[in-house]
């Protein structure tokens, strides 16, 4: 019997013509139709339990961002009014130039120098500024005020306001599962926040 040599027992696949490697064949691989409905019917499943908590988790970011927004707004409101000895005016606004009376903060709202102590902008001369202009917020965020009807904090020139107010915002969805934040201007211009359950 011949011995055959250990160099030939781990010789590579010699290469046939045109590059093609003569040695064992590899098997093909794939997915077969079975499989594949499988997989989709997992994916599916998986996005259907994700899609809620997703939903809450954006409406919740929305909510708290806006809310930052107003928080931010009072208090350089109430800032600026001391600095310069002048009244200070955040309202509600729907055409962020104007207090226009309107009592939906979703809508945006404006902070402006309220040099002859009425309560509105003037927009003629120079004399009432804009100090801050923020845009609509998000459809999916809702804001309320207590009491109702709340269309502006006015800073007095020390920094306190006529009465305390408060602002809510909440999902506008109802059953959102997203938790909504409560804004409170207390008397002497100081603010307080709390998380609230939204109906």
């Amino acid at each position: 019997m011949k011995t055959v040599p250990p160099s030939l027992l781990h010789r590579a696949p010699s290469a046939g013509p045109r590059g093609t490697c003569i040695g064992p064949a590899l098997g093909a691989g794939g997915f077969t139709i079975i499989e594949l409905m499988i997989v989709m019917v997992v994916l599916a499943a998986l996005i259907a339990i994700a899609a809620p908590s997703l939903r809450t988790m954006i409406v919740g970011n929305a909510v708290r961002s806006v809310t930052g927004d107003l928080l931010s707004d009072i208090a350089m409101s109430r800032s600026e009014a001391s600095k310069r000895s002048q009244r200070v005016v955040l309202c509600a606004s729907t055409n962020q130039n104007t207090c226009t009376g309107s009592t939906s903060w979703a809508l945006g709202w404006i902070s402006f120098v309220d040099a002859d102590n009425n309560g509105q902008r003037d927009t003629v001369g120079t004399n009432e500024p804009l100090l801050r202009v923020k845009e609509a917020a998000p459809t999916s965020v809702q804001v309320n005020t207590s009491p109702a009807g709340v269309s502006n904090i006015r800073f007095r020139s020390i920094g306190v306001i006529d009465a305390a107010k408060t602002i809510t915002l909440c999902p506008a969805q109802t059953g959102s599962g997203a938790s909504g934040r409560t804004i409170t201007v207390n008397a002497l211009g100081r603010v307080q926040t709390v998380t609230v359950t939204c109906p």
